[in-house]
Protein backbone atom coordinates (compact mmCIF):
# COMPACT_ATOMS: atom_id res chain seq x y z
CA UNK A 1 0.00 0.00 0.00
CA UNK A 2 1.09 3.50 -1.17
CA UNK A 3 1.97 5.83 1.66
CA UNK A 4 -0.91 8.59 2.40
CA UNK A 5 0.55 12.02 1.23
CA UNK A 6 -0.32 14.92 2.76
CA UNK A 7 0.18 18.79 2.98
CA UNK A 8 -1.06 21.11 5.53
CA UNK A 9 -2.17 25.11 6.12
CA UNK A 10 -2.65 26.70 9.79
CA UNK A 11 -1.82 23.57 11.57
CA UNK A 12 0.57 21.54 14.28
CA UNK A 13 3.06 19.11 12.11
CA UNK A 14 2.50 16.72 15.18
CA UNK A 15 -1.38 16.35 14.64
CA UNK A 16 -1.10 15.58 11.41
CA UNK A 17 1.40 13.22 11.53
CA UNK A 18 -0.62 11.62 14.62
CA UNK A 19 -3.80 11.69 12.15
CA UNK A 20 -1.59 9.67 9.81
CA UNK A 21 -1.25 6.82 12.25
CA UNK A 22 -3.79 6.64 14.46
CA UNK A 23 -6.38 3.44 13.94
CA UNK A 24 -10.28 3.03 14.52
CA UNK A 25 -11.54 -0.33 15.81
CA UNK A 26 -15.26 0.50 14.15
CA UNK A 27 -15.79 3.02 12.26
CA UNK A 28 -15.24 6.83 12.13
CA UNK A 29 -13.07 9.61 13.82
CA UNK A 30 -14.31 12.86 14.34
CA UNK A 31 -15.48 14.31 11.23
CA UNK A 32 -12.90 17.60 11.38
CA UNK A 33 -12.48 20.62 10.04
CA UNK A 34 -12.11 21.04 6.20
CA UNK A 35 -9.70 19.78 3.90
CA UNK A 36 -9.10 19.78 0.26
CA UNK A 37 -8.70 16.23 -1.54
CA UNK A 38 -7.67 14.78 -4.67
CA UNK A 39 -9.67 15.96 -7.61
CA UNK A 40 -9.02 15.32 -11.67
CA UNK A 41 -8.36 18.67 -13.26
CA UNK A 42 -10.32 20.21 -15.86
CA UNK A 43 -9.76 18.11 -19.22
CA UNK A 44 -10.77 18.18 -23.00
CA UNK A 45 -11.98 14.77 -24.72
CA UNK A 46 -10.47 14.81 -27.90
CA UNK A 47 -11.67 11.64 -28.89
CA UNK A 48 -8.55 9.03 -27.93
CA UNK A 49 -9.55 6.09 -26.50
CA UNK A 50 -7.50 4.10 -23.75
CA UNK A 51 -8.12 0.01 -23.73
CA UNK A 52 -7.40 -2.45 -21.21
CA UNK A 53 -7.93 -6.48 -21.92
CA UNK A 54 -7.23 -8.83 -20.13
CA UNK A 55 -8.47 -12.47 -19.12
CA UNK A 56 -9.77 -14.06 -15.54
CA UNK A 57 -11.18 -17.13 -14.57
CA UNK A 58 -14.31 -17.54 -13.07
CA UNK A 59 -16.25 -20.92 -11.86
CA UNK A 60 -15.88 -23.02 -14.57
CA UNK A 61 -14.93 -20.40 -18.00
CA UNK A 62 -12.46 -17.79 -18.81
CA UNK A 63 -13.60 -14.18 -19.39
CA UNK A 64 -12.29 -12.19 -21.70
CA UNK A 65 -13.10 -8.40 -21.76
CA UNK A 66 -11.71 -5.57 -22.76
CA UNK A 67 -12.63 -2.20 -20.98
CA UNK A 68 -12.52 0.87 -23.15
CA UNK A 69 -12.48 4.50 -21.68
CA UNK A 70 -11.20 8.00 -22.53
CA UNK A 71 -7.69 8.55 -23.08
CA UNK A 72 -8.05 12.34 -21.98
CA UNK A 73 -9.55 11.36 -18.76
CA UNK A 74 -6.89 8.57 -17.96
CA UNK A 75 -4.48 10.99 -18.46
CA UNK A 76 -5.73 13.58 -16.14
CA UNK A 77 -6.50 11.33 -13.19
CA UNK A 78 -2.65 9.86 -13.85
CA UNK A 79 -1.47 13.56 -13.50
CA UNK A 80 -3.75 14.55 -10.48
CA UNK A 81 -2.08 15.78 -7.17
CA UNK A 82 -2.70 13.16 -4.86
CA UNK A 83 -2.15 15.00 -1.98
CA UNK A 84 -4.87 16.45 0.81
CA UNK A 85 -4.41 19.60 2.07
CA UNK A 86 -5.94 20.16 5.67
CA UNK A 87 -7.07 23.38 6.33
CA UNK A 88 -7.54 25.15 9.84
CA UNK A 89 -7.24 23.92 13.25
CA UNK A 90 -6.87 19.39 13.25
CA UNK A 91 -7.04 17.94 16.43
CA UNK A 92 -5.68 14.09 16.81
CA UNK A 93 -8.65 12.18 16.67
CA UNK A 94 -9.98 14.28 13.57
CA UNK A 95 -10.67 11.99 10.66
CA UNK A 96 -9.72 13.08 7.30
CA UNK A 97 -8.59 9.96 5.78
CA UNK A 98 -12.11 9.32 5.20
CA UNK A 99 -12.51 12.30 3.12
CA UNK A 100 -9.38 11.76 1.38
CA UNK A 101 -10.16 7.53 0.32
CA UNK A 102 -13.75 8.75 -1.19
CA UNK A 103 -12.23 11.39 -3.23
CA UNK A 104 -11.14 8.19 -5.25
CA UNK A 105 -13.73 6.16 -5.20
CA UNK A 106 -16.48 8.73 -5.33
CA UNK A 107 -14.69 11.59 -8.08
CA UNK A 108 -17.64 12.28 -10.25
CA UNK A 109 -15.17 11.72 -13.37
CA UNK A 110 -14.97 8.04 -12.18
CA UNK A 111 -18.76 7.41 -12.58
CA UNK A 112 -18.67 6.81 -16.29
CA UNK A 113 -15.28 4.27 -15.71
CA UNK A 114 -17.82 2.09 -13.07
CA UNK A 115 -20.46 2.12 -15.51
CA UNK A 116 -18.51 1.29 -18.68
CA UNK A 117 -16.88 -1.52 -16.25
CA UNK A 118 -19.61 -2.93 -15.30
CA UNK A 119 -21.53 -3.31 -18.70
CA UNK A 120 -18.65 -4.87 -20.46
CA UNK A 121 -18.49 -7.48 -17.29
CA UNK A 122 -22.38 -8.13 -17.41
CA UNK A 123 -22.12 -8.82 -21.44
CA UNK A 124 -19.85 -11.55 -20.71
CA UNK A 125 -21.81 -12.78 -17.67
CA UNK A 126 -25.28 -12.44 -18.77
CA UNK A 127 -26.23 -15.55 -16.90
CA UNK A 128 -24.89 -14.20 -13.12
CA UNK A 129 -28.06 -12.68 -11.56
CA UNK A 130 -27.38 -9.17 -10.64
CA UNK A 131 -28.71 -9.37 -7.38
CA UNK A 132 -27.02 -12.51 -6.43
CA UNK A 133 -24.09 -13.67 -4.53
CA UNK A 134 -22.33 -14.84 -7.73
CA UNK A 135 -22.48 -11.55 -9.27
CA UNK A 136 -20.70 -10.38 -6.34
CA UNK A 137 -18.00 -12.65 -6.72
CA UNK A 138 -17.83 -12.45 -10.29
CA UNK A 139 -16.84 -8.95 -9.67
CA UNK A 140 -14.63 -9.20 -7.03
CA UNK A 141 -12.86 -12.36 -8.68
CA UNK A 142 -12.59 -9.63 -11.69
CA UNK A 143 -10.64 -6.90 -9.83
CA UNK A 144 -8.81 -9.76 -8.06
CA UNK A 145 -7.42 -10.85 -11.06
CA UNK A 146 -5.83 -7.77 -11.99
CA UNK A 147 -2.39 -7.71 -11.14
CA UNK A 148 -0.55 -6.81 -7.51
CA UNK A 149 1.91 -4.02 -8.23
CA UNK A 150 3.55 -1.59 -6.10
CA UNK A 151 4.53 1.60 -7.22
CA UNK A 152 6.59 2.75 -4.48
CA UNK A 153 7.41 6.23 -6.08
CA UNK A 154 3.84 6.97 -6.85
CA UNK A 155 1.96 10.00 -4.67
CA UNK A 156 -0.58 8.44 -3.40
CA UNK A 157 -3.30 5.56 -4.54
CA UNK A 158 -4.84 5.48 -8.30
CA UNK A 159 -8.41 6.32 -9.16
CA UNK A 160 -10.41 3.47 -10.45
CA UNK A 161 -9.76 4.46 -14.08
CA UNK A 162 -5.94 4.35 -13.19
CA UNK A 163 -6.55 0.90 -12.39
CA UNK A 164 -8.73 -0.77 -15.12
CA UNK A 165 -6.64 0.66 -17.67
CA UNK A 166 -3.32 -0.62 -16.02
CA UNK A 167 -5.21 -3.53 -15.19
CA UNK A 168 -2.93 -3.41 -12.27
CA UNK A 169 -2.88 -1.68 -8.47
CA UNK A 170 -1.38 -2.18 -5.13
CA UNK A 171 -4.48 -3.25 -2.11
CA UNK A 172 -5.84 0.35 -2.07
CA UNK A 173 -5.96 0.70 -5.81
CA UNK A 174 -7.55 -2.23 -6.14
CA UNK A 175 -10.03 -2.39 -2.92
CA UNK A 176 -10.91 1.62 -4.30
CA UNK A 177 -12.15 0.27 -7.66
CA UNK A 178 -13.89 -2.99 -6.08
CA UNK A 179 -15.70 -0.67 -3.28
CA UNK A 180 -16.62 1.54 -5.88
CA UNK A 181 -18.15 -0.95 -8.43
CA UNK A 182 -20.00 -3.13 -5.81
CA UNK A 183 -21.36 0.14 -4.33
CA UNK A 184 -22.71 0.74 -7.73
CA UNK A 185 -24.18 -2.35 -8.07
CA UNK A 186 -26.36 -1.48 -4.78
CA UNK A 187 -23.82 -4.07 -2.80
CA UNK A 188 -23.27 -2.35 1.18
CA UNK A 189 -19.82 -2.00 1.22
CA UNK A 190 -16.94 -0.27 3.08
CA UNK A 191 -13.10 -0.09 2.88
CA UNK A 192 -11.20 -1.67 5.22
CA UNK A 193 -8.20 0.31 6.27
CA UNK A 194 -5.61 -0.82 8.67
CA UNK A 195 -3.36 1.59 9.02
CA UNK A 196 -1.06 0.53 11.44
CA UNK A 197 -0.32 -2.15 8.91
CA UNK A 198 -0.10 -0.22 5.87
CA UNK A 199 -3.14 -2.72 4.44
CA UNK A 200 -6.78 -1.70 2.98
CA UNK A 201 -9.52 -4.51 2.11
CA UNK A 202 -12.73 -4.34 0.99
CA UNK A 203 -15.77 -5.09 3.07
CA UNK A 204 -19.51 -6.55 2.04
CA UNK A 205 -22.38 -5.93 4.58
CA UNK A 206 -23.96 -9.65 5.73
CA UNK A 207 -26.38 -10.49 8.55
CA UNK A 208 -23.91 -11.56 10.87
CA UNK A 209 -21.12 -9.79 13.20
CA UNK A 210 -18.85 -10.05 10.32
CA UNK A 211 -15.25 -9.18 10.24
CA UNK A 212 -14.23 -7.97 13.89
CA UNK A 213 -17.85 -7.00 15.22
CA UNK A 214 -17.88 -4.42 12.15
CA UNK A 215 -21.02 -5.94 10.20
CA UNK A 216 -18.70 -6.76 7.35
CA UNK A 217 -17.17 -9.60 5.36
CA UNK A 218 -13.72 -9.64 4.82
CA UNK A 219 -12.94 -8.75 0.74
CA UNK A 220 -8.90 -9.69 0.41
CA UNK A 221 -8.32 -7.90 -3.48
CA UNK A 222 -4.75 -8.28 -3.70
CA UNK A 223 -4.60 -12.02 -4.82
CA UNK A 224 -7.69 -14.44 -5.61
CA UNK A 225 -9.46 -15.71 -1.82
CA UNK A 226 -12.90 -16.72 -1.29
CA UNK A 227 -15.24 -13.82 0.53
CA UNK A 228 -15.72 -13.75 3.94
CA UNK A 229 -12.03 -15.53 4.74
CA UNK A 230 -9.88 -12.74 6.18
CA UNK A 231 -5.92 -12.77 5.10
CA UNK A 232 -3.91 -14.94 7.97
CA UNK A 233 -0.01 -14.28 6.56
CA UNK A 234 0.93 -12.50 3.29
CA UNK A 235 4.14 -13.62 1.51
CA UNK A 236 6.43 -11.91 3.49
CA UNK A 237 5.16 -13.21 6.79
CA UNK A 238 2.98 -10.15 7.96
CA UNK A 239 -0.19 -10.83 9.56
CA UNK A 240 -3.13 -7.90 10.02
CA UNK A 241 -3.08 -6.80 13.72
CA UNK A 242 -3.79 -3.22 13.51
CA UNK A 243 -6.94 -1.58 14.46
CA UNK A 244 -9.54 -1.46 11.68
CA UNK A 245 -11.00 1.88 10.39
CA UNK A 246 -14.42 1.08 8.35
CA UNK A 247 -15.01 4.03 5.57
CA UNK A 248 -18.43 3.02 3.79
CA UNK A 249 -19.10 3.46 0.72
CA UNK A 250 -22.13 4.30 -1.21
CA UNK A 251 -26.03 3.50 -0.39
CA UNK A 252 -26.23 0.06 -1.54
CA UNK A 253 -28.66 -2.81 0.41
CA UNK A 254 -27.47 -5.56 -0.86
CA UNK A 255 -25.51 -8.40 1.26
CA UNK A 256 -23.63 -11.28 0.57
CA UNK A 257 -25.59 -14.89 1.95
CA UNK A 258 -22.89 -17.63 1.55
CA UNK A 259 -20.43 -16.61 3.92
CA UNK A 260 -21.17 -19.72 5.95
CA UNK A 261 -20.07 -22.16 2.74
CA UNK A 262 -16.91 -20.47 1.94
CA UNK A 263 -16.14 -21.01 5.56
CA UNK A 264 -17.36 -24.19 5.08
CA UNK A 265 -14.22 -24.45 2.32
CA UNK A 266 -11.96 -22.55 4.20
CA UNK A 267 -12.23 -24.85 6.94
CA UNK A 268 -12.16 -28.12 4.82
CA UNK A 269 -8.95 -26.60 3.06
CA UNK A 270 -7.67 -25.88 6.90
CA UNK A 271 -8.65 -30.09 7.76
CA UNK A 272 -7.08 -31.70 4.56
CA UNK A 273 -3.90 -29.40 4.91
CA UNK A 274 -3.05 -30.32 8.65
CA UNK A 275 -3.79 -33.85 7.56
CA UNK A 276 -1.51 -34.44 4.78
CA UNK A 277 1.15 -32.97 7.14
CA UNK A 278 0.13 -35.62 9.91
CA UNK A 279 0.17 -38.27 6.89
CA UNK A 280 3.24 -37.20 5.87
CA UNK A 281 5.17 -37.13 9.43
CA UNK A 282 3.33 -40.75 9.67
CA UNK A 283 4.49 -41.61 5.90
CA UNK A 284 8.57 -41.12 7.14
CA UNK A 285 7.75 -42.99 10.30
CA UNK A 286 6.60 -45.80 8.37
CA UNK A 287 8.94 -45.72 5.37
CA UNK A 288 11.52 -46.36 8.20
CA UNK A 289 10.16 -49.49 9.51
CA UNK A 290 9.28 -50.77 5.90
CA UNK A 291 12.87 -50.45 5.53
CA UNK A 292 13.97 -51.97 8.73
CA UNK A 293 11.56 -54.55 7.98
CA UNK A 294 12.93 -55.44 4.60
CA UNK A 295 16.15 -55.31 5.54
CA UNK A 296 15.44 -58.09 8.29
CA UNK A 297 13.12 -60.22 5.75
CA UNK A 298 16.55 -60.09 3.08
CA UNK A 299 18.53 -61.14 5.84
CA UNK A 300 16.19 -64.02 6.88
CA UNK A 301 16.23 -65.23 3.09
CA UNK A 302 19.65 -65.56 2.61
CA UNK A 303 19.91 -67.60 5.69
CA UNK A 304 17.05 -69.68 4.07
CA UNK A 305 19.17 -70.49 1.10
CA UNK A 306 22.23 -71.71 3.71
CA UNK A 307 20.66 -73.91 5.48
CA UNK A 308 18.68 -75.42 1.95
CA UNK A 309 22.06 -75.16 0.45
CA UNK A 310 23.75 -77.00 3.44
CA UNK A 311 20.78 -79.95 3.27
CA UNK A 312 19.97 -78.85 6.97
CA UNK A 313 16.27 -79.83 5.95
CA UNK A 314 14.59 -79.51 9.84
CA UNK A 315 16.70 -76.10 10.29
CA UNK A 316 15.09 -74.53 6.80
CA UNK A 317 11.45 -75.54 7.46
CA UNK A 318 11.74 -74.20 11.05
CA UNK A 319 13.37 -70.81 9.92
CA UNK A 320 10.51 -70.65 7.10
CA UNK A 321 7.79 -70.52 9.40
CA UNK A 322 9.48 -67.29 11.43
CA UNK A 323 10.05 -66.63 7.68
CA UNK A 324 6.68 -66.49 6.67
CA UNK A 325 5.27 -64.76 10.00
CA UNK A 326 7.55 -61.75 9.54
CA UNK A 327 6.75 -61.43 5.67
CA UNK A 328 3.11 -61.26 6.33
CA UNK A 329 3.45 -58.63 9.19
CA UNK A 330 5.43 -56.91 6.19
CA UNK A 331 2.48 -57.30 4.09
CA UNK A 332 0.07 -55.88 6.00
CA UNK A 333 2.70 -52.79 7.14
CA UNK A 334 3.01 -52.41 3.31
CA UNK A 335 -0.72 -52.10 3.24
CA UNK A 336 -1.24 -49.64 5.94
CA UNK A 337 1.30 -47.58 4.49
CA UNK A 338 -0.37 -47.44 0.77
CA UNK A 339 -3.89 -46.95 2.35
CA UNK A 340 -1.94 -43.90 4.16
CA UNK A 341 -0.52 -43.18 1.30
CA UNK A 342 -3.44 -42.52 -0.62
CA UNK A 343 -5.23 -40.91 1.90
CA UNK A 344 -2.39 -38.27 2.00
CA UNK A 345 -2.68 -37.92 -2.41
CA UNK A 346 -6.21 -37.26 -1.58
CA UNK A 347 -5.89 -34.60 0.87
CA UNK A 348 -3.16 -33.03 -0.73
CA UNK A 349 -4.78 -32.93 -3.94
CA UNK A 350 -7.95 -31.58 -2.25
CA UNK A 351 -6.44 -28.52 -0.50
CA UNK A 352 -4.74 -27.81 -4.19
CA UNK A 353 -7.80 -27.82 -6.15
CA UNK A 354 -9.08 -25.54 -3.36
CA UNK A 355 -5.83 -23.31 -4.08
CA UNK A 356 -6.05 -22.95 -7.15
CA UNK A 357 -9.97 -22.64 -7.84
CA UNK A 358 -10.55 -19.51 -5.57
CA UNK A 359 -12.69 -18.29 -8.14
CA UNK A 360 -15.41 -21.30 -8.22
CA UNK A 361 -17.26 -20.83 -5.32
CA UNK A 362 -20.22 -23.27 -6.39
CA UNK A 363 -17.65 -25.61 -7.73
CA UNK A 364 -15.45 -25.65 -4.84
CA UNK A 365 -18.85 -26.83 -2.67
CA UNK A 366 -18.89 -29.82 -4.60
CA UNK A 367 -15.62 -31.07 -3.82
CA UNK A 368 -15.78 -30.75 -0.76
CA UNK A 369 -18.77 -32.85 -0.50
CA UNK A 370 -17.09 -35.53 -2.36
CA UNK A 371 -13.98 -35.03 -0.37
CA UNK A 372 -15.78 -35.54 2.31
CA UNK A 373 -17.64 -38.77 1.25
CA UNK A 374 -14.49 -39.76 0.65
CA UNK A 375 -13.08 -39.54 3.83
CA UNK A 376 -16.14 -40.83 5.83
Amino acid sequence: MKQVHWRYLLVAGILVVCAATCGCTTSFFNPGPAAEYPVIGPYEDDGRIATSSMEFPFQERTVSISVNVSKSLYDAASGADKNAVLLGEWKEDDDWTTGYYLSFTNSPEMEQVYSVTAKTLKEEASTVAEDSDQYLEYLTVYVQSLAYDVSPDAAGPKFPVETVIDTAGDCDDKSILLAGLLAREGFNVSLFYFPGDSHMAVGVAADEPGYRDSGYLFIETTNLSLIGIPTKNFENGATLTADLFVIPVGNGTKEYGSADETRRIDRAAGVARARAEEEEAALILMEEDLDAMKRALDKENSALLQLKDSGDISGYNAAVADYNLHATEYNRALDDYRTCYDDYLSDVEFFNYVATHLYDRPGLSEKVADWERGRA
